[in-house]
């Protein structure tokens, strides 16, 4: 998809981007923000309602992302904030913000971030990176017209390693080599080629989000 394209779908599901976001932009960027809504859907259907939201209170009227890497307190910035009926536990989407990982202390940044509330109010209010112990799903998204390299999948698996491994997916628009395919399938990570806007490959990411937010909400 090109960058009209890739507006249009997500102005569809989601609504009006901001101006200057939606003129400065690139492709890369747009692809990572289309993925909110599959985040949304996935919430919705583990009984989810989303709020897409500035300030955890008022409704965005227009969504600005963020279009390089961020720390999570940096207001200003549109993300998701989800309720649920049946449990006091929230949680949020983000695009762009680092997450800390537990054992090497190293802050890695995840394209969309699917985190407790908990853990982002903390990180709020302390000033201090999420760790990656709030991570509930982390998406490292590629727009690439042509398979990522082994180099790319190695560093995804590197990523898979800091972050959690089962949390972690690799999606790309293009279909993938077998080498890639071969190197992260006996993996506990995914990957998900062929991955756009109203896809098979955004069905099954919407799955695998829809199970992981459903174990969070199970657990103590």
């Amino acid at each position: 998809m090109n960058k009209v394209d890739l507006i249009q779908a997500i102005e569809q599901a989601i609504g009006a981007l901001e101006p200057v976001y939606r003129n400065r932009a690139d492709e890369s960027d747009l692809y990572e923000a289309s993925l909110i809504s599959v985040c949304a859907d996935a919430a919705a259907a583990a009984g989810g309602q989303t709020l897409l939201t500035e300030d955890g209170k008022a409704p965005s009227t227009l969504m600005k992302f963020r279009r390089s890497p961020g720390v999570l307190p940096t207001n200003g910035f549109t993300y998701g904030l989800v309720r649920f009926p049946d449990t006091p536990k929230l949680l949020e989407i983000h695009l762009g913000v680092y997450v800390l990982a537990a054992y090497s202390k190293v802050a890695h940044e995840c394209d969309v971030a699917i985190i407790d509330h908990r853990e982002a109010q903390r990180s709020r209010l302390s000033g201090a990176y999420p760790r990656n112990r709030g991570l509930i799903a982390a998406i490292e998204a590629k727009h690439y017209d042509k398979s990522p390299s082994l180099g790319i999948g190695r560093g995804f698996l590197g990523l898979a390693r800091e972050l959690g491994e089962k949390k972690c997916a690799l999606v790309f628009p293009s279909r993938s080599s077998a080498n890639l395919g071969a190197l992260i399938a006996k993996r506990p990570s995914e990957a998900y080629p062929e991955l756009l806007p109203n896809t098979t490959a955004a069905l099954r990411l919407h799955s695998q989000l829809d199970q992981a937010i459903r174990n969070w909400k199970n657990s103590l």
